[in-house]
């Protein structure tokens, strides 16, 4: 083909986006674009749910956190995707619907992973990689002027995508300790390729035939989740509720830094939003997509609080799971109560964090008096959350009782319901008031540290 000599004046052309020749692909149509975002809206959607359905149950606290903000990512990735899809002659129908019955076999197979290594394998070793593959090849083949407004989005999930599958890989490795456990990292990645195959792929472009399909672990009825909350063997003393950290933090009469320190263990604490709020989501269905999208984005806040409050303790010298992290509040409202009561339990508590005498404001300046600048910043980005989470609550439970005093009403009934049945779980523990030891930790860490 003959290049044509263009003067532009030593200026990059076509706003810096690519060059001339790259800018004659011929590309996709606008109704074959449609069609793969909404194989990579449907599959993140999936994805949202696998990680809703599977976080209360997984051990391991780091896999929690970051199932957590990944079921945000893929959540926010859908709302674009889906957002785009509305502005290329297609309204946003059909974005609920199955994008392709053999991608929901595959996606059948993956949620029905049994335990955590099979978890990151279908995620990060399967689905995800696959995705970065089907995104690169579109944006090696799209128009990049023509679809622009495409590309810029394919390369911002492109990015996160690949953040999210090196923390994957690096997780596999660290939970493969012996030869039984790579050979079933083995099994499972090929049973699910399979069916990856048979689906052709995201792309729709995989072509390798395939002599024959592994029996499915599906049986055509959607997935039942486990909605009992667990913590691996770091882990002791998991239903001790005699650290009164409610309580240590308001009263006066204790040292400042006490006081701040009971409120770092009171964020270490919120790991257990994140595990009752992940059954509320995989539970609640046939919501606007906003809906999951609000609730994923409150959900990843909540792993955040705790890992500032892990981030806290290890500024203080002490591993975040040396003592009890106290497991009844999941445990009750996953087993005990239906997701709207836990729903309207989780509002009721955001409104009442909301008063400036006695709520986040008032932890903040807790903080702020104390000599720890690090807990500060900590309370500070806290109470902005929670005036968010409040505004989320407010939007999705209040309508679903009829008005904002209906909703306080019906909170009364719920909070009893969930106080008899955490009563079930004090036997669980000696309750023997661990508190004291953790701030001996403390002053002894400080100490040392002044000393060196």
């Amino acid at each position: 083909m003959l290049k044509v000599k263009i003067d532009n004046k030593g200026i990059p052309p076509l706003a810096g986006i690519c060059n001339y020749e790259k800018a004659l692909n011929t590309g996709f149509s606008v109704d074959e674009s449609v069609d793969l975002l909404k194989r990579y809206n449907y599959v993140k959607k999936f994805l949202n749910q696998i990680f809703a359905a599977h976080l209360a149950r997984t051990p391991e606290w780091e896999v929690k956190c970051a199932f957590s903000y990944h079921m945000w990512l893929d959540a926010e990735h859908c709302a674009a995707i889906r957002k785009r899809v509305s502005e290329m002659r297609e309204p946003p129908l059909h974005l609920d619907k199955v994008a392709d019955p053999k991608l929901k076999s595959l996606l059948d197979e993956a949620i029905r992973s049994e335990d955590t290594l099979e978890l990151l394998v279908a995620i990060y070793q399967v689905i995800k990689p696959e995705i970065i593959r089907s995104i690169k090849k579109q944006l090696d083949k799209a128009n990049p002027i023509a679809e622009q407004p495409t590309c810029r989005l394919l390369k911002i999930i492109l990015m996160e995508e690949e953040e999210m599958v090196a923390w994957g890989k690096s997780a596999i490795s660290a939970l493969i300790q012996n030869e039984k456990q790579e050979q079933k990292a083995i099994t499972w990645d090929k049973h699910l390729t399979a069916y990856l195959q048979l689906a052709g792929g995201i792309f729709g472009d995989l072509e390798e035939e395939i002599p024959s399909i592994p029996e499915p672990r599906a049986d055509g009825n959607d997935f039942e989740m486990d909605p009992v909350p667990r913590r691996d063997d770091r882990f002791k003393d998991n239903f001790n509720s005699a650290g009164l950290i409610d309580e240590y933090y308001q009263d006066e009469n204790r040292s400042l830094e006490e006081r701040t320190y009971a409120l770092l263990y009171k964020r270490l604490r919120e790991m257990d939003v994140p595990e009752w709020m992940a059954p509320i989501i995989y539970k609640t269905k046939d919501k606007p997509w906003e809906y999951y999208v609000d609730m994923s984005r409150q959900l990843w806040d909540e792993a955040r609080h705790a890992m500032l409050g892990e981030i806290g303790l290890y500024q203080g010298g002490v591993p975040f799971y040396k003592y009890p992290v106290d497991l009844k509040s999941s445990m009750s409202l996953n087993t005990k109560l239906e997701p709207l009561e836990a729903h309207l339990i989780l509002w009721a508590i955001e409104q009442g964090l909301m008063p400036r005498k006695t709520g986040k404001h008032w932890e903040w300046e807790i903080a702020t008096q104390s000599e720890n600048k690090l807990a500060v910043t900590f309370q500070d980005y806290d109470w902005a959350d929670e005036v968010l989470h409040a505004q989320i609550g407010r939007k999705w439970i209040v309508p679903e009782f009829g008005g904002l005093s209906q909703a306080r009403e019906a909170s009364g009934p719920a909070f009893k319901k969930w106080g008899n049945a955490m009563e079930e779980y004090l036997d669980w523990s000696k309750q023997e008031n661990w508190w004291p030891k953790f701030m001996q930790d403390i002053e002894k860490n400080k100490s040392l540290r002044q000393n060196l």
